[in-house]
């Protein structure tokens, strides 16, 4: 059976699927939905609150209305379900205007606003007796219903085997696959649709931590270079200009044994915000470079990119930058230096993953803030090199239970300190009443050189989250401050100009930084001494406190704000995560606690295919127990090993190199 024997489905059609990268049948039902629209349990519109998805049972009370805002076509339907009133509003979806009429009465589910009157915004709309919707992500030409009916044949005629041993489907409590799928795609009840999740997270995990398992397994029994590192550290030491801290020293030891093995080194250090990862990174690559090895360190951000070459150019004078921007004549010339070997030391973003990039030698890869790369993305930049030593370092602190089944394929070093002299960063809730207090506050300390952050969530105006932009922001505070010097940074500018807003907030040229998130890595200005974030409760816990470490680098006191109207229950956790502690290991275990696992399970590994959606809501019990059944795999007699171990390579075909044997 092929996807092109499905009813409606022709070769346009079959090319909107492959942009999904759906090409078989078999692909098809492993695309699980998105999320799910729930209209078995409706609620009272005078029970909503503010910022939660629901279902209301409602009546039109007229018909839509429409009118034109900033450019966007808003339709907007007025209902009732005898409890209270409601506005529906759709954002340019102008076909809304001909779908409904007065007295019809159906299911919508979206999200709540209560900041004028009860809104749901964007709602979906279900007029049949319920029952729950599955939701799948798409492209422009495949409506849901399409991709709904092309899984329902698929699963009417095709036949599907069961993959785990029949013993651990009792011990583990597991639904069977066969059953698992149909309710992953048709779910009958909420119950058997958890049961069904936690069957296929199950299985991904399995599978996903087996292939690691082999692959960790495969490189141990590889040669790599075995560097010479006789005095390495000792004349490192001498040459910085500072004493690092134990833990600083610790791991850069345990780098120095990886390093002088014949084993390729794959290790993750994982420390807090400021705790120093640069200097064992630099300390890495001074080793790679004295043995005639090139170094590479691959960065998520130009800016991250460039902050490390300015704080490597002191001992690599020719350290080379290669990012996306680059002009075709500087790309070219740097391309000869980085494959001639001239260029021992290179910084870069994704970029140095392309195909053109060659390298003479490379001995070492270094890549930062791992969570923004994939394993396959890893894979790229170390297949340029033989068999290359590999350091991943990532200031997003993951409790260590869970970072060593997270990160299963790599040796793990923990920078628990930070340098002497650092002032705690003290952080404050501001109520909404007093925010005008406060930025005059912040203006009083620009005119003493002192620099300020202001995060907002989202770049332009949108319907629903009135003050939270970037744009509104910059009119308050224009108004507001009418002398202070506003700089705008987000990631629609061009490179170039964010650049130059970047230098001119360093040199004082600008005091006031408004920004997205964009400044979460890679922004190092010691005189920024406030990070002011606005609608706070729209961040998670791992972002908050990555934006508060963008302050606190110099010798003054700083200071975190943030800020919010109406914060949730689980709003207000986080806030209160934030007040109480600014260790991050301690950060990361009250947001596992708060979220659990599925973000850092899911979200973390994301960018590459090699995680699927139906993961999002991976538990630390399926993670605990997957990671045991993953070891016991080996264990297993040699013909059921083998089954296993190939699904899994297979799954995960960027692990196509491992060893079966």
């Amino acid at each position: 059976m092929e996807l092109s024997d499905l009813k409606g489905i022709g070769p346009k059609r079959l090319a909107l699927f492959a942009e999904l990268d759906i090409h078989t049948p078999e692909d098809l039902l492993r695309f699980y939905p998105r999320e799910y629209l729930d209209y078995t349990h409706s609620r009272e519109i005078r029970t909503l609150s503010e910022g939660e998805r629901a279902t209301v049972k409602v009546t039109a009370l007229g018909d839509p209305t429409v009118f034109y805002n900033k450019g966007k076509y808003i339709v907007s339907l007025r209902v009732s379900d005898g409890t209270g009133k409601a506005t529906l509003r759709w954002m340019n979806q102008p076909y809304r205007m001909n779908q409904f009429h007065t007295g019809e009465t159906f299911f919508a589910n979206g999200i709540v606003s209560e900041k004028r009157g009860t809104v749901l915004y964007n709602p979906q709309i279900n007029r049949t007796n319920g029952g729950i919707v599955p939701i799948y992500a798409s492209v422009k030409g495949l409506n849901q219903s399409l991709i709904r009916e092309s899984v329902s044949a698929v699963l009417e005629q095709t036949a599907l085997y069961e993959l785990l041993p029949d013993e651990w489907l009792k011990r583990y409590e597991l639904m069977d696959y066969r059953a698992a799928v149909k309710e992953a795609h048709q779910p009958t009840s909420l119950e058997r649709l958890n049961a069904a999740k936690r069957r296929l997270s199950f299985e991904e995990a399995f599978l996903y931590f087996t292939a690691i398992r082999a692959l960790k397994a495969d490189r141990k029994r590889r040669n790599g270079f075995a560097f010479q590192t006789e005095n390495a550290l000792a004349d490192f030491l001498r040459s910085t200009p500072f004493v690092p801290t134990d833990a600083q020293l610790r791991v850069m030891r345990e780098i120095e044994a990886d390093m002088r093995s014949d084993a390729p080194m794959n290790r993750l250090i994982q420390g807090d915000v400021g705790s120093g990862k640069t200097l064992i990174a630099e300390f890495a690559l001074s080793v790679a470079v004295k043995n005639g090895k090139q170094g590479v360190l691959l960065a998520p951000t130009e800016l991250l990119a460039e902050q490390h070459q300015r704080t490597l150019q002191r001992r690599f004078p020719d350290v080379c930058l290669f990012v996306g921007n680059l002009k075709a004549k500087d790309k070219r010339a740097l391309l000869e230096r980085i494959q001639s070997g001239d260029a021992s030391v290179i910084i870069g973003t994704h970029a140095l993953l392309s195909e053109n990039v060659l390298f003479r030698d490379l001995g070492l890869v270094v890549t930062d803030e791992q969570h923004r790369f994939g394993v396959v993305q890893r894979a790229k930049i170390e297949a340029k090199g033989t068999r290359p030593d590999v350091l991943v370092m990532s200031a997003t602190p993951i409790p260590r239970t869970l970072a060593l089944l997270i990160y299963a394929d790599l040796d793990l070093s923990v920078i628990d300190a930070l340098p002497p002299g650092r002032k705690p960063i003290k952080t404050y809730f501001v109520p909404h009443n007093r925010r005008t207090d406060l930025y005059r506050h912040l203006a009083e300390h620009a005119k003493n050189g002192e620099r300020a952050y202001v995060v907002c969530p989202l770049i332009e105006p949108t319907e629903g989250f009135e003050g939270l932009s970037i744009e509104e922001m910059e009119t308050e505070l224009r108004a507001m401050l009418p002398d202070a010097s506003i700089g705008i940074l987000h990631g629609q500018m061009p490179e170039t100009q964010k650049h130059a807003v970047m230098q001119a907030f360093r040199d004082g040229d600008v005091s006031i930084l408004l920004s997205t998130t964009v400044v979460e890595v890679g922004v190092d200005v010691p005189q920024a001494t406030a990070m002011v974030i606005e609608g706070a409760d729209h961040f998670g816990l791992a972002t908050l406190h990555q934006l508060r470490g963008r302050v606190g680098r110099g010798d003054v006191q700083s200071n975190c704000y943030l800020l919010c109207k109406n914060p949730s229950e689980h709003a207000r956790e986080r806030i209160e995560a934030m007040l109480s502690s600014s260790n991050g290991f301690e950060i990361a275990q009250r947001d596992y606690e708060i979220r659990g696992s599925g973000d850092l399970f899911g979200v973390r590994q994301s960018g590459d295919g090699e995680m699927n959606g139906i993961l999002s809501g991976c538990t630390a019990e399926i993670i605990e127990t997957a990671s045991a059944a993953a070891n016991e795999v080996f264990n297993l007699p040699t013909v059921q090993y083998n089954v296993l171990l190939k699904e899994a390579v297979d799954r995960y075909r960027f692990l196509s190199n491992i060893s079966h044997n």
